[in-house]
Parts: C-alpha cells; structure tokens; sequence
C-alpha cells in the first residue's frame, strides 16, 4: 500500500460522509495497521503526509499501538525513545502548520509514550536517571516565541491528564496499580514545579499589564476600576494555556484514586483538594491568590476570567487539615477580600455568564471549607456580608437582570446554597453573639429573611408575564424549582414569624384575585408557585429542628395557618370543579364533592400537583409514627373544625379518591395522587388512623371500575392529551394502589368469620372479573404441556365473547391488581386465604393465559412478576397446614408457567426479535428472563416444598423447571449480562442460590 493510496483512503475515512466509503477504507487500512514495521511505515506518513487526515490517520494508529501498557515491552526501549524525540522534533518544526485535531493526536500520543515509559532505564547505560522523566529539560528550546510556546504548554496539559487519569487500557487491577505509581511519583517530582512555572509566567503577564496602564506592579492591592486588556492573539493564546495548565495542577488526582475533579459522581459542592504537605507555604502565600483575582479587573469581559476563577475555587479546597486554625484565617481573609472586591464592581461579571457562574462556585466552595464561627472572625465581616446580600439581591434574584444576561439556573443555584448552608448550620448551634471565641454579630437574622421575601415576591410578580421563568421552573418535573425551594426553606426557618406573615399575606391576595379573575391562568401560575413555596416551607420542619427565632410550638402554630390557607383552597377549587363537572351526584360517601363519572376532570391540574406536593410534605412531618403534634390542630380547629389527625387524614383521602374519579386526567397527576396515597399506607399508626375512616371504609366494599375509572381495563384510549409517561402507565399503577389497600385491609383481620365475609366482600370484584375469564377461556381448546404444537394457532381462531384486545387488557388488569394485593398479604393466614381462593379456581386460567398471549409482551411480563410475587416466601407467609398439598401445588403451577415461556414465548423471540432492537429485545427477552431467575430463586429459597417428592411420584415438574433455568442458562450472553445490571444481578444470585441448595 503506496503513500497516495493511503491519502486517498484517509479522505475517504473522514471526509467522505459516505458510510459504505467509509467501511471499506476502513478495512484497506486495517491492512496497514496490523503490518510489523508499522511504526516506521507511520512515521513516513507524518514526514510525507499532504492533507492533516493522513497525519490524523498516523498519530491515532501509535496511539493505538501503544494504548496497551502489555504492548511496551514489545517494543524496544531505543524504538520508543526515539519516537518520543522525533514526536517533539515534528511538533516544534511543524507547529505552525499543524490543524488543531493533529496536534492534540501527537500531544496525546507525546504523553501515553512518556506515561506508560515513565519507570523504564536506558539498558546501554549504567545511570540510574529515567529518560522518559525529563520531558521538561526537552520542552526548554519551545520558549522561543508564542506559538512554540503555546504548544509546549500544551503538551504539559495533555501530559497531566494522562498522569492523573487512568486510560481505557488501565481497568484491570495489575494496570491501575501501575497508573497510580506513576500518578503518585510524577505528582511527587514533577507538579509542584509545573504549577511555579505556571504561575511565575502568570505574574510576569499581571506585570507587563499593570505597566501599560500605569498602575504600581505589586500584588498587594488591586485596581480601583476594571480593564478590558488588549492582547496579540499569539500572546493571548499562551496566557490561556498557562491559566489552563494552573487549573489542571490544582484538579490534578492528588491521591491517585483514579477519579477526576470533573467526575459528575462527585459532589461540586463537597469536593475536597487533598495537596499534599510540599504545597503548604504556596497554599498560604498570599501572591498567588491575589494573582487569580488580578485576572478579573486586569481581563476583564475576556475567557481568561472564569479560568483564573476556577483556580481560585479550587483553591478555596484546600483539605482542612493542611492548616491550622491561624493559617486558615488568613486563607479566608485572603478569599473573601478577594471576592469583596468583586463585588464592589461586578461590572465584569454581569456581562460574562461563565465568570458569573465560577465566581458563584467560588462563594458556595467557600462556605463548603469554612464554618460560620470561622467566618466571622475575617478582617470586615460585616462589609463582606452586606456586599454579598447586595449583590444577591441587585442581580442574581432579579428577574429582571436574568433577562440581560441568561443568568443560568445552576449559578443562583450556587449562591443560595451559601446562605442556606450557612442558616444550617445555625440553626443547630447556639447564638454566636453569645459564643466565646467572637465578637461578632453573623448578621444573618438581618440579610436571610429579606433574601427570601426577595426570592418570593420576584417570582410571583415576574410570573404574572414572564413565560421563561415559568417554563425554567416547572418543566423537567419541577427539578430546578425544588432545588432553589429546598434552599429557602431552611432560610425561611431563620426568622419563621416573618416568613410566614409574608405567606399568608401573599395567600391572601392572591386567592382574593383568584375568585375575581375571569381569565385566571396567570393567577393559577402564581398560585402553583406559591403551593410549592408552602410545602416546602412546611416540610423544612424537620430539617431545621431549632430555630432563633422561636420554639418547635411556636412554628407549628404559624405550620397551621398555611395549611389553613391550602385545605380553604382545595374546597374553593372543589366547588369549581363541580360546577364545571354540571353537579352531578355520584359517590358522595367518599369523595369531597360531586362530581360527573362520564367526561369529568379536575378544574386545574396545576393547582391540583401543588396541592398533592404540599399534602405530602405535610405528612412527611405531622403524619404517622414520628409526627405527632397538638398545636397545629389548635389552628385548624379554630379556623376549620378539624380537632384531630383523623379528620385531616378523611379529608386528605377524600381528596386523593376524588382525583381517582376523574375519568379525563393527565398521567401526572394520577400518578402523584396514586403515589400519595400510597404513602398514607407506610407506618403502623397511619394505617391504624386510616382504617377507621368511612371513605376506606366504603371503598374496600365497593373498589370497582365504575366507582374508580382509571381501574376499567380500556380506559387508557381516554386519557389527557397531556402525557408525560408511558402508554401502559395506568395500568403499572394498579399494582401500587392495591398494595397500599391490601396494608389497610390486613390491618384489622382476625380471620373470624365476620373477617371471612368482609374478605369475600373485598374480592368480589376480582371474582367477577376471574369468572368472566374462566367462560371466556371455555372457547378455546385445552392445550398440552407435552405436547404444545396441538393448540391451534390464534391466527385461526377468533373467541366471541370477547375480543382479543379486550382479554388482553382484562388479563393485565387482573396480574397486576392480584400481585399488588398478594404484595401486602404478610402473614399465613392473609396469605393462605388469598390461595384458597385463587387455586384451583382460577390460578390456571393465567397459564393458559401466557399459552394463548405468549407473542405479547405487555401479557407475560406482568403475568411473570405475579408469579413471582405469589411464589416469593415473605416473612415466612408461605406455611401451609401439614394436610394441605398447597405448597406442592404453588410449585406445580409455577413450574408450568415456567415451562410454557421457554417452549413457546423464548422460541418466538428468538426467531422474531432482533438484537439490533435494544429496547423491544429488552422488554421481549431480557426483562421477563429475568424475571424467570428471580421465580426460580424465589422457589429455590423458599423453603416450603420438598423437591424430592416430585420425583419420587414420577411428576416431571421440578425436571422442567430445571430445564428452563438450563436452557436459559445457555441462552444469555455475556454482553447481556454486561449490559444489563438487573439480569446480571438475578443471574449470580440464582448461581449463588445453586451453589448452596443441594439438588440429588
């Protein structure tokens, strides 16, 4: 293969846009890659090499060639060494030509080769010196002029990523050893004074720019006035480079965890600097600090601001333990004075967005390292302070400024965590005008309390015709919204008689505009927000457990007025969905209004969320075991006539059933209201209380698909254009509703006979729907487990009594209802009835269920999970009396099942399914065969059933459930397993579960 035909193949490769051009040049120059002299043949590409995709092509093919640290020893050490030279021979004599994507190849490849050779010795010589450690010495002679010096810099970056950062190659333990003995020693030898070189360049650059202006050209101050530098765009290049190579010392992975500083499973906000103790005179020395902060009024509106920022807030991290008390003080008065005097001229802040964003990072970093009782004692706490509420107040909470300059959500984000952590910590310490080691007032009972009456009342005056803030805060499942409200609920605990006066009053006015509105959607908005507020406020009870401005009693009373205000909002909303529902009367026993069974719907759903959101932040706190409190009942005694928990919590229910009776309804909002009530059911004491309301009462005589819509099994064609989650999402819910009814329904049984009738009552529904099963079934022929190949094909037959859709969705109605219910039943004897009851009536027409429905996976997957929820042995439920054969049939049943999926649904998706299809082989193959490994644990585990017996009576089932996991077994592949973590999980549980069981 000749140098024109690879240029050639190279344009193709990467310019072409043709895919079948690319595949084949691919292939041609796979040829090349894998010939013995293809270092040589690479390097003669890079000399000769006409268009950058060739030198592309070259450099990548020596990455890759030395990607794998197995692949060195291969390799000699003259070879590499050699390379390594005319690597940096080739960048310093081409760097002016050289497109950016090669150049970052060749420094890529510059850095593997001195990583991966960094421990290696000259085997011609005796000195004990490393030759691949000297790349400082070689990079001397780029100093000439900018743009060799840009490359070199360069360089050093690209090297300190591959030192700090485990390649794809450094997974395997033996590789990640080696990595991280390079990353200690070069951070041992070589970073400390990169990051000198670095910042000494820096200041000479600070230096040369306070010359130009005429400004003194000592670090000891900084100017009055910020400046916009001019600089060649060569010059301007290296200074972002040096600024660059700084930050990447100080995020380089000090302790060789292999982890970076930008990981995003690492918390920004609790990330720690672990330098080691060589860096403590440079950590403190007060030059370097002030040389960051120099960029700002020096560079002002420029790229080089948010760098130089990042490396102050990197700074800002130092692990604490570096210092001592003195030496961290100095540290802060040195950021804060900073920081002070940015904010004496934000100027360069407003008008850059990423400036704005790290100088916030910076402000909440520095409340993450340093405590309030540290804070204070800084040189002009107080100025500090005031000039942080200013600024806070002027730009980051006006909606107005938002406007000019996209202030993002993540950097308020940043400077109201400061405050709220700061109240935090307040919060659960004493006064620190009373504490001994500060004079100092922390000045927070003055700014907290307006920066929260700030943040509310912008929002609900900008949300009057700002349609960008209300998009910003409630899509995305109110994600942003929560988090800045979570934050200002601590704040507002700070002075709670303020914050609540604030509440009540903006509750007031709004709701007097609410019922005036003709056209109310701009007050809903406001009135959705405010909920929210309310909620969130209530639900920082528990959070901040003292408060300086009163007692937990005392914030309870104020608890009650806003939840006053909610339930006298939920009844006026009430009222004008009864009236748009044309008031008529169904059901009253259970639900707070009238409303219409056919085409009704909730008269906002916004409001109607909000209020879910406050209920359930409410419950959090004075609803069960650990909520108890007399006080709010005063207040909602005194204004509503409510005296007791049970009288809220049958208000509460009414609420939840009247959203379960909309027949048009979003899916968001059955599902918060499904969700909430499932919560209700957590706790022994909320059950207790719940049971003894008449609408429990009345619903567990009466849970039928006419009394509750979203229960009938074709209701989802009718849903809200207004979807948010998937088509079979109703239906996933059933299984959650009837397990919080099943809690409340085993709650009180004593399995007397009047509790036999009440659960005869319960299960009349489902008796009624397995009954119409059982004639439906009639009309199909009985089918063979030995012999599956005599039940006729669907495609022949149609049944009359109803269509197959229709069998479908009753079917998936009923698995998903009975495994909720069976999901409560803890106890024998709960568990025993609900057996006798399905068996021998109607646990076989589910198998005959899957035979018929084993093409669709919407039938089998929820048939499977029944299953195993029946044949998992909770809390040692599944104890039969000893003259019952009900284990052995469970077993029996289960084994069937099983064995129905591997001969006719695992056959069917293998032959029709393709892998290409990630999702359907998923949910077709994968998902339901893990749920067959979980069924076969769960038997395996359970302890009910003596598995000698079946072969002792020659019943082939426990063979044939051993056949299924077999042939299973030998199905799965291994990308699968590394694919998926729930099969992964199921398949060396059940392994482990074999390894233990013995099978004779």
């Amino acid at each position: 293969m000749d140098a024109l035909e690879i240029e050639h193949l190279c344009s193709q490769l990467y310019s072409s846009g043709n895919n079948e051009q690319m595949r084949l040049a691919t292939q041609r120059l796979e040829t090349f890659i894998n010939q013995t002299n293809c270092l040589s043949q690479c390097r003669l590409l890079l000399d000769r090499a006409v268009t950058p995709y060739t030198q592309f092509f070259g450099a990548t093919t020596l990455i890759k060639h030395f990607n794998s640290i197995s692949n060195q020893p291969l390799v000699s050490f003259t070879e590499r060494y050699e390379l390594r030279t005319y690597i940096l021979e080739y960048l310093y004599k081409h760097n002016s030509s050289l497109a950016q994507f090669v150049l970052a190849e060749l420094v890529k490849l510059y850095s593997r080769l001195t990583k991966n050779s960094w421990f290696d010795l000259n085997p011609s010589t005796n000195n004990e010196n490393y030759p691949f450690q000297t790349f400082t010495d070689d990079l001397l002679k780029f100093q000439n002029d900018p743009s060799h010096f840009s490359v070199a810099l360069q360089i050093l970056i690209g090297i300190l990523s591959e030192m700090s950062v485990p390649n794809d190659e450094e997974t395997t333990a033996r590789a990640f050893t080696k990595h991280r003995k390079i990353c200690i020693s070069f951070r041992d030898t070589k970073l400390i004074d990169i990051y000198l070189f670095a910042c000494q360049y820096l200041r000479d650059v600070i230096v040369n720019q306070k010359k130009t202006l005429g400004l003194p050209t000592e670090l000891n101050d900084y100017p009055k006035t910020i400046h916009t530098a001019q600089l060649q765009p060569d010059y301007y290049i290296v200074v972002e480079k040096l600024l660059t190579l700084a930050l990447s010392c100080l995020t380089y992975d000090f302790l060789g965890t292999g982890s970076s500083i930008h990981d995003v499973d690492i918390s920004d906000e609790h990330l720690t600097l672990q330098v080691p103790i060589a860096w403590h005179d440079h950590i403190i020395d007060g030059s370097f600090y002030r040389l960051f902060f120099s960029y700002y009024f020096l560079f002002s509106n420029t790229t080089l601001v948010p760098i130089a920022i990042s490396c102050l807030v990197q700074l800002s991290s130092v692990r604490r333990s570096l210092l001592n008390t003195n030496e961290r003080l100095i540290v802060f008065n040195l950021l804060t004075y900073g920081i002070r005097s940015i904010l004496e001229q934000p100027g360069g802040l407003l008008s850059d967005e990423k400036s704005l964003h790290e100088f916030c990072r910076l402000i909440a970093r520095l409340k993450s390292n340093a405590q309030l009782h540290e804070l204070v004692r800084i040189d002009n706490y107080p100025l500090f302070m005031e000039r942080l509420f200013r600024f806070t107040i002027d730009h980051l909470l006006s909606v107005h400024h938002h406007r000019q300059y996209h202030l993002s959500p993540n950097t308020l984000h940043y400077i109201l965590s400061f405050w709220s952590k700061i109240v935090a910590f307040l919060s659960h310490s004493s006064k620190l005008s009373d504490s001994d080691d500060s004079s100092t007032l922390h000045l927070l009972d003055i700014y907290v309390p307006q920066i929260v009456s700030y943040y509310i009342q912008s929002r609900l005056d900008a949300l009057n015709n700002d349609d960008i803030l209300y998009t910003e805060l409630f899509d995305n499942d109110q994600t942003i919204l929560q988090q800045q409200l979570d934050m200002i609920s601590i704040m507002s605990r700070l002075d709670y008689n303020k914050t609540c006066v604030l509440l009540c009053n903006c509750f007031d006015d709004i709701a007097q505009q609410y019922q005036q509105a003709a056209n109310s959607e701009t007050v809903e908005r406001r009135f959705t927000f405010l909920i929210y507020v309310l909620g969130c406020v209530i639900g920082a009870r528990g959070i901040t457990l003292s408060s300086l401005s009163m007692s937990n009693d005392e914030q309870d009373l104020f608890d009650g007025e806003l939840v006053v205000r909610v339930l006298q909002l939920m009844t006026y909303i009430q009222q004008k969905t009864s009236h748009e529902n044309n008031q008529n009367t169904i059901n009253t026993a259970i639900t707070t209004i009238a409303t219409d069974k056919k085409d009704s719907t909730p008269y906002s759903e916004r409001l109607e969320l909000a209020v879910l959101f406050f209920f359930e932040q409410f419950r959090k706190q004075y609803v069960g075991d650990h909520g108890r409190s007399d006080k709010i009942y005063q207040v909602l005694f005194k204004h509503l006539g409510i005296a007791d928990e049970e009288q809220l919590l049958s208000i509460f229910v009414k609420k939840l059933f009247t959203n379960l009776q909309y027949s048009i309804i979003s899916d968001k909002l059955i599902e918060r209201t499904v969700g909430c009530f499932s919560d209700l059911t957590h706790g022994y004491q909320s059950v207790r209380k719940l049971v003894k309301l008449d609408p429990i009462q009345y619903f567990i005589n009466n849970h039928t698909q006419d009394l509750f819509p979203f229960l009938h099994h074709m209701l989802t064609t009718k849903r809200s254009h207004n979807s948010n989650i998937s088509i079979s999402s109703w239906s996933r819910l059933r299984t959650t509703f009837y397990t919080a009814i099943g809690r409340m329904l085993m709650h009180d049984f004593r399995y007397d006979e009047d509790d036999d009738d009440r659960a005869e009552a319960f299960m009349k529904p489902f008796t009624t729907q397995c009954t119409r099963l059982v004639q439906i079934f009639k009309e199909f022929p009985e089918f063979s487990l030995i012999n599956p190949g005599q039940f006729l094909g669907m495609n022949q037959f149609n049944p009359t009594l109803a269509s197959l859709d229709e069998i479908q969705s009753l079917i998936i109605g009923i698995t998903r209802d009975l495994r909720g219910l069976c999901s409560s039943l803890l106890s024998k004897q709960a568990y025993n009835s609900f057996f006798d009851w399905l068996y021998p009536s109607y646990l076989p027409l589910f198998l005959k269920a899957l035979y018929v429905f084993y093409d669709r996976m919407d039938v089998y997957n929820p048939l499977l999970k029944f299953f195993h929820e029946l044949s998992s042995n909770r809390q040692e439920r599944l104890v039969f009396d000893s003259t019952k054969a009900s284990a052995y049939l469970l077993f029996r049943e289960t084994s069937n099942l099983l064995y129905i999926f591997q001969t006719k649904t695992l056959v069917h998706v293998n032959n029709t399914i393709p892998e290409s299809d990630g999702n359907l082989y998923y949910k077709s193959k994968l998902k339901p065969i893990t749920t067959c490994l979980k069924i076969i644990q769960t038997c395996l585990v359970g302890n009910y059933v003596n598995f000698g017996v079946f072969h002792l009576y020659s019943d082939p089932c426990f063979d044939n459930c051993l056949q299924v996991f077999i042939s299973i077994l030998t199905s799965i592949k291994k990308s699968d397993l590394l694919s998926y973590p729930k099969l992964t999980s199921a398949y060396f549980s059940l392994i482990e579960t074999l390894s233990i069981v013995k099978i004779d």
